[in-house]
């Protein structure tokens, strides 16, 4: 579905993606793991280039993606950032709402049914009305998530979605998440949270030093590390 071909950025002279290679089948739950400035964000920041590659490709359904179709692809690939990136000035409805309105241009009714349905997905009905002030950092996450649903698309990515949370509000979104990646979407999720890697990957790539260094099913590679890279990272981390 998503095929990365000899993928490199650089930020000026610095080189973070040395020729990814991979492909993300339809429907299936891809976790990247790695230790911080390993790349994992920057990858999945150049898939729906908000980050444009340096060299190489990206394919979406067998599509190139470039400036000329890259609006319209993002319509099918919502993303969740770890700072939520929530309007202050906007109630968590309007949040949820706004790119239904501006993007897919639905009239108001049926706005409002989508945004109710899907703030009940995540769980917040009781809080459509409120600013995002008001929220906690998970609920802000899971207003975050409702956005993504309300918009239909095709691929989720997560950006360490957990990353700025307290612990005792990490298990609220990884909740959220748990059940999205049973609804059949293609999911791409950048996570620290090696117990959620073990329950809902498909498979996992091991990112080091801007490269993949290993990716397998996710029981050969918890169970059966191939290099010592990815044995170091799993000992430091389980």
């Amino acid at each position: 579905m998503i095929d990365v071909v000899q993928l490199n950025k650089k930020f000026k002279e610095l080189h973070v993606l040395f020729d990814i290679n991979h492909t993300f089948q339809q429907g299936k739950t891809t976790v990247i793991i790695g230790a911080s400035g390993s790349g994992k964000s920057t990858l999945l920041r150049c898939i729906n280039h908000l980050e444009a590659p340096t060299s190489g490709a990206i394919y979406y359904k067998g599509e190139l993606l470039d400036e000329s179709n890259i609006q319209t692809v993002r319509k099918q690939m919502g993303m969740v950032f770890q700072n939520f990136n929530l309007f202050s000035n906007m109630k968590v409805s309007d949040n949820v709402g706004y790119a239904l309105s501006v993007v897919k241009q639905l009239e108001a009714e049926t706005i409002q049914t989508i945004v109710e349905q899907q703030l009940q997905t995540v769980g917040l009905s009781d809080k459509i009305d409120v600013y995002p002030k008001t929220l906690s950092g998970g609920q802000k996450q899971r207003v975050a998530i409702a956005r993504c649903l309300a918009m239909e698309p095709e691929v989720f990515l997560f950006d360490e979605p957990t990353s700025s949370l307290d612990p005792e509000m990490v298990g609220e979104v990884l909740d959220v998440m748990r059940n999205i990646t049973k609804q059949g979407f293609t999911n791409i999720i950048v996570t620290h949270e090696m117990g959620f890697a073990k329950e809902v990957a498909d498979e996992v790539i091991f990112m080091y030093q801007g490269r993949i260094w290993e990716h397998a099913a996710k029981d050969e590679f918890f169970g059966q590390p191939k290099t010592q890279e990815a044995k170091a990272f799993l000992e430091k981390i389980l």
